[in-house]
């Protein structure tokens, strides 16, 4: 069943129709998740006795895109086959519908960091004209994160110079040639159209109509801000004292709460049991009220502000502390 991999609907592809398939023909191993499989996980899986979702499998190779802790609880409830939706497409468009489908779903076991900063360094180099903000946005680290990641990497995959973004349009890396060429083309020929001199110097009309304007005041056709500043003398180098500077750290790409809320909802060893039940309506309490923050912001007393400030912080720190605990206990699981 061919997909666009990046399309939103291709987070739905498990809905596609199913056939059945031998459990020994399916191929797993190259699934994000670094770690291998997690037998807990598999065991509770097969102790639910409900019947799973299917797998996706990718037609060309067998291997299983998304499911393979299903698979392995499939094996342990003794069955030989497993209902699956058929992928056809490359092994690139395979791993990146991979990658969305465990950061998204996970079927309770979402992608650690580990796992997705390794996903994003394949992502680079299988997609080196995907932009740092659209691996961000497949991966959920930052673009800064893909940035460092891309910078380690440059040497195997080596520079390119137009990237697409989530937008789907191409931009340079680096616009100053663009501009310079821009700059030449407008001096041979002052009369030409802005439409002509993007098309021949590879930028957009916007750019060359900027060119123009500061060819026509006497001023530098690349801003100085864009320019690469010359090397400093060993001398002016050891006069420069850096000031320390507080930077907050840096956060991922923002998680969709419902998304992984339903993603739970549907996960069996959830689902079945009260403890799991209780949690859903807990995280879903949770995203509600943090949805109704901005509307509420306004309407807290003044005299009390500082108050609401305090407990807003405590339950920040508290939350942070829970998500700690649960990547401490994911790293002993592992």
């Amino acid at each position: 069943m061919p997909v666009d991999v990046l399309a939103p609907d291709a987070l739905e592809f498990d809905r596609g129709p199913t056939v059945s398939v031998p459990v020994r023909s399916l191929r797993l191993g190259r699934s994000p998740r670094t770690g291998g499989l997690n037998d807990e996980h598999c065991r509770m899986l097969a102790a639910a006795g409900e019947a799973l979702p299917p797998v996706i499998v990718h037609s060309g190779t067998m291997q299983v895109i998304d499911g393979s802790h299903r698979v392995r609880a499939a094996v342990l409830q003794g069955r030989q086959e497993v209902a699956a939706v058929m992928f056809d497409g490359t092994d690139d468009e395979a791993f990146v519908l991979a990658v969305r489908l465990n950061l998204v779903h996970g079927r309770g076991l979402l992608l650690s960091r580990a796992d997705r900063t390794v996903a994003a360094a394949r992502l680079v180099t299988s997609h080196p004209y995907w932009s740092n903000r659209m691996i961000a946005s497949l991966t959920g680290l930052s673009a800064g994160t893909i940035g460092r990641v891309r910078g380690q990497l440059t040497a195997q995959t080596g520079p390119v110079g137009t990237r697409v973004g989530k937008d789907g349009r191409s931009r340079p890396v680096d616009g100053s040639s663009g501009r310079m060429k821009a700059y030449e083309l407008l001096l041979g020929n002052p009369s030409a159209s802005i439409r002509e001199i993007a098309k021949r110097a590879g930028v957009s009309p916007s750019t060359a109509h900027d060119v123009r304007k500061r060819l026509q005041a006497g001023e530098e056709p690349v801003p100085r801000h864009r320019q690469v500043p010359p090397a400093q003398e060993p001398a002016a180098q050891e006069r420069v004292v850096a000031l320390p500077v507080r930077s907050e750290p840096e956060r991922e790409e923002p998680a969709d709460p419902a998304a992984i809320i339903a993603a739970l909802t549907k996960d069996p060893s959830i689902r079945y049991n009260n403890i799991g039940r209780r949690l859903i309506r807990w995280l879903d309490g949770c995203r509600r009220g943090v949805a109704e923050c901005p509307g509420i912001v306004e309407r807290v007393p003044s005299h009390n502000i500082d108050s609401v400030a305090a407990l807003a912080r405590e339950y920040a720190h508290a939350w942070g502390e829970f998500a700690a605990a649960l990547e401490e206990r994911n790293r002993e699981v592992r």
